[in-house]
C-alpha cells in the first residue's frame, strides 16, 4: 500500500472540489416500434472559469436535448454544447445565464457565485511518470457533500484505445473510474488537472482511463 500524507491529498482535492461538476442529460431514443421515449444520463464535469464554460467528455452530452448542471452548492443551471472534438471524446458546456431559463432568476447573483470558484489548474501531462500518485474526482450524483474521489497511481502512459472515432492516446491509472464520474478531472497531488477521466474498462477491476490534459488544452482554447 503507498502512502500518502493525508494534509497533502486533502490540500490537492480541497483545490478542485467546487470546480468538478454533475451533468444530467435527456435524450430522445425509439425503440423497435417507433416509440420515442426520453433517456435520462449522468456524468461529470469541470467547471474552467468563472464565465460557466464546463470540459466533459463527448459521449456524456452526445444528443442530449437538455443538459442541468449542478455545482457545487447544489444550485442548479440549465447549460448547453458550444463545442465537440469527437476524435478526444471531449465537450465543453456553457451555464445559460439568460433571464428566461426558470432555474436562473437571478442572473447577478449566479454569475457572482461562480466569481467565488477559481479556475481550475491545468497540469502537464507530458511530465506524468509511471507510478505518481493520481486522484480521480466525478460528481456522478450531484449530492450533498461534493464530489467523489478515489486514488491510486500512473499505471501506464501512451495506451492507445480504438474508439469509433478513432485512436485514443490515454493514461491508464488504477484509481477506480465509475461510469458517472466520465468528464470528471484526473488530478496530480498538486491539485492540478492532468486528464479528463473518459472510461473504465467492463469486467475489469481497477483499470481506468483519462484523456492527458496536453491533448485537451487545444480543444479548450477553440471555445473560451
Amino acid at each position: 500500500m503507498i502512502s500518502i500524507n493525508e494534509d497533502t491529498l486533502i490540500s490537492a482535492i480541497e483545490k478542485v472540489t467546487k470546480n468538478v461538476v454533475n451533468i444530467a442529460s435527456v435524450r430522445m431514443v425509439t425503440d423497435e416500434l417507433l416509440r420515442i421515449f426520453p433517456i435520462e444520463g449522468v456524468g461529470s464535469g469541470i467547471l474552467i472559469d468563472n464565465q460557466g464554460h464546463i470540459l466533459t467528455n463527448y459521449h456524456v452530452v452526445d444528443h442530449a436535448r437538455r443538459l442541468k448542471v449542478t455545482i457545487y452548492d447544489g444550485k442548479t443551471f440549465n447549460a448547453k454544447v458550444i463545442g465537440t472534438d469527437k476524435l478526444t471524446d471531449l465537450a465543453v458546456l456553457k451555464i445559460e445565464f439568460d433571464s428566461n431559463s426558470p432555474n436562473n432568476i437571478n442572473n447577478n447573483t449566479n454569475i457572482n457565485r461562480l466569481d467565488t470558484i477559481p479556475s481550475a489548474e491545468l497540469g502537464d501531462s507530458d511530465s506524468l511518470r509511471v507510478g505518481q500518485i493520481a486522484i480521480a474526482v466525478g460528481n456522478p450524483f450531484g449530492l450533498t457533500g461534493g464530489p467523489t474521489v478515489t486514488t491510486g497511481i500512473i499505471s501506464s502512459l501512451n495506451r492507445n484505445i480504438e474508439f469509433e472515432d478513432g485512436i485514443l492516446e490515454l493514461v491508464q491509472t488504477d484509481a477506480a473510474i465509475n461510469p458517472g464520474n466520465s468528464g470528471g478531472p484526473l488530478i496530480d497531488l498538486d491539485g492540478k488537472v492532468v486528464g479528463v477521466n473518459v472510461a473504465s474498462v467492463q469486467g475489469s477491476n481497477s483499470i481506468g482511463f483519462s484523456i492527458p490534459i496536453n491533448a485537451i488544452k487545444d480543444v479548450i482554447s477553440k471555445y473560451q
